[in-house]
């Protein structure tokens, strides 16, 4: 991100120089255009800087361990008896992608989760998947991200208990209480 942001500030300033040359003494527009140059090269130039995050494949979050979210899989989790977190997210969502960075990678939530045995599901509705949208709706959303975290479903509880829903700017500290409390 910083090398993006350096090249729009030396296309910015390279622009800002060729205005005002344009109005010098010939000397200094020749001066003018070749700083206007080196300033477009060197936001060329960084332009490879900008694309080395690796790339992520959308099927995976939480470091890596998610399974694609149906409405039948969680359904089979939760007859298990097996504690499910449902990361409902979209790859065009920045906060759903800093939630994911921040707190569901983490070393400690990867181990929290781990501990608990909770099966992470992602549901990606990049392409607005209907069967996402109705789950969406039917937690009063409209948009992603959204977060919910099934207990373990005892003989004493029913298997259709309503989860957790957790906030949606996420914290290590928020989901790894979550996950404690089930």
């Amino acid at each position: 991100m910083a090398a993006a942001l350096g090249g729009l500030v030396l296309i910015g300033l390279a622009a800002w120089l060729f205005r005002i040359s344009r109005h010098a003494r010939a000397t200094w527009r020749g001066a003018g255009l070749t700083a206007v140059a080196a300033l477009v090269v060197g936001a060329v130039a960084l332009g490879p800087l900008a694309g080395t995050a690796p790339a992520r494949d959308p099927a995976q979050a939480a470091g890596g361990r998610a399974e694609a979210f149906s409405p039948r899989r969680l359904a089979e989790l939760r007859a298990r008896g097996r504690p499910v977190f449902v990361n409902v997210t979209a790859a065009w969502c920045i906060t759903c992608l800093v939630n994911e960075r921040v707190a569901l990678r983490s070393d400690a939530v990867t181990e929290a989760f781990a501990r608990k045995g909770v099966v992470v599901l992602k549901a990606d509705w990049t392409s607005r998947d209907a069967g996402i949208a109705e789950m969406l709706g039917s937690f009063g959303r409209s948009g992603v991200p959204l977060y919910l975290l099934y207990a373990p479903a005892l003989s004493g509880r029913a298997a259709a208990s309503a989860p957790a829903v957790l906030p949606q700017i996420l914290t290590e500290g928020a989901v790894i209480d979550a996950v404690n409390r089930i």
